[in-house]
């Protein structure tokens, strides 16, 4: 393979970076818009059409319209939409109001390290474990050279995944101090011993996988976790033993539960309890800079989603819990590895959550601090130390 320069490997991982952010920027609107309409239907929501029917104006024709959308076919799953794109750029055209007595540099700075951090997690997720394509040879720079489905595939992948996610809390914890408010204060506090008490059952589930195929390699976690053989660093070709089924299948429940707990989303969505806290730790933020913090949260959901999927469910290829072993490499389509079986997975794990928050209450506190030190904890780590048992003998 053709070694690529200092100048090429610069071009090329602009373009993934590019790539990569248009990807969150187009895939959130989607899970929104897809959010609304998933707790809709569970939940027999009156939507834009049923409500505030006879306004006038704008907000009157959005509703006249999208009633009209639900008559055709084609148009009625997209019913809302309108109102959807008037609530985006409601956002982008609100007023930015700071509080008089908040810390004013701290209070715009708040919202960019949460979603830095968000963003700069992606850069180790291998969308594709193959080139996704070959660029021409009339290209200037990269002609000839494949295009790679990750930005930076290196040995310690799930170590930086972890280390930066973890900074995301600074965002959520300083935003909570510098509006010098009871409320978001409260829901800053709350935040910090959460994702505190919820990072360790959630380091212990993906230790499990680490233990097993022995590397922090995304992509080569991703296909020994799936069930076929790789090689290890002495170039002997090693698969997953069936027994390692049942620690990564409980590693997955565990990491799940904890990942609803990192994203604040229900039932662990404490921080933010509309009911107690107003909206918890943004309740001070307008405009964009709560859009900002809305954009972390769903791209931390995309993350959540990828790291489930890529360790748990199978990765790049059809079948999760080591179950592609069953398949035949020479089999078209389901027997190689393909980026469409990954996103679908991660579609799969989206639409969990917006299924958990339409149907689950959220818990209280003191429940939410029970769940996590006296049972998630214990749980984990009896997983990791079958993991252990199981490499040790296999």
């Amino acid at each position: 393979m053709q070694t690529m320069t200092l100048t090429q490997s610069f071009v090329t991982a602009i373009i993934q970076i590019v790539l990569v952010a248009l990807f969150v920027f187009v895939a959130v609107p989607v899970i929104v818009f897809a959010e609304r309409k998933v707790i809709g239907y569970i939940q027999l929501r009156l939507g834009y059409t049923r409500v505030a029917g006879g306004l006038h104006g704008v907000t009157g024709g959005l509703n006249r319209f999208m009633w009209w959308m639900g008559k055709l076919p084609m148009l009625s799953i997209l019913r809302g939409l309108p109102s959807f794109i008037a609530d985006g750029i409601k956002l982008f055209t609100k007023e930015d109001i700071v509080p008089e007595k908040a810390d004013w540099w701290v209070f715009h700075i708040a919202p960019a390290i949460s979603v830095v951090a968000a963003f700069t997690v992606l850069a180790v997720v291998t969308f594709s474990p193959v080139p996704l394509w070959v660029w021409p040879k009339a290209v200037p720079v990269l002609g000839g050279l494949p295009f790679q489905g990750v930005i930076s595939d290196i040995n310690v992948g799930l170590l930086l995944l972890l280390g930066v996610a973890s900074v995301g809390v600074y965002g959520i914890v300083l935003a909570g101090w510098a509006s010098n408010s009871k409320y978001p204060l409260l829901g800053g506090l709350r935040s910090a011993a959460q994702i505190v008490s919820y990072e360790v059952p959630l380091t212990f589930s993906l230790l499990v996988p680490v233990v097993l195929a022995g590397t922090l390699n995304f992509t080569e976690l991703a296909a020994y976790l799936s069930g076929v053989p790789v090689l290890d660093g002495a170039g002997h070709a090693v698969q997953m033993p069936l027994i390692a089924q049942v620690p990564v299948f409980f590693g997955f429940f565990i990491y799940l539960t904890c990942g609803f707990a990192e994203t604040n989303r229900v039932p662990f969505d404490l921080p933010e309890a509309e009911t107690e806290l107003v909206a918890g730790f943004h309740t001070e933020y307008t405009g964009m800079k709560f859009g900002l913090f809305y954009l972390a949260e769903y791209a931390n959901m995309i993350i959540v989603a990828a790291v489930t999927a890529a360790f748990f469910m199978g990765g790049h290829y059809l079948l999760p819990f080591g179950l592609q072993r069953y398949i035949l490499a020479s089999t078209p389509f389901i027997g190689a590895p393909n980026p469409l079986f990954f996103l679908g997975k991660m579609a799969f794990i989206l639409l969990t959550f917006l299924w958990v928050r339409a149907t689950l209450p959220r818990y209280r506190y003191d429940q939410l601090m029970h769940v996590g030190w006296k049972w998630l904890i214990p749980v984990s780590l009896a997983n990791l130390a079958l993991a252990a048992l199981i490499r040790y003998i296999a």
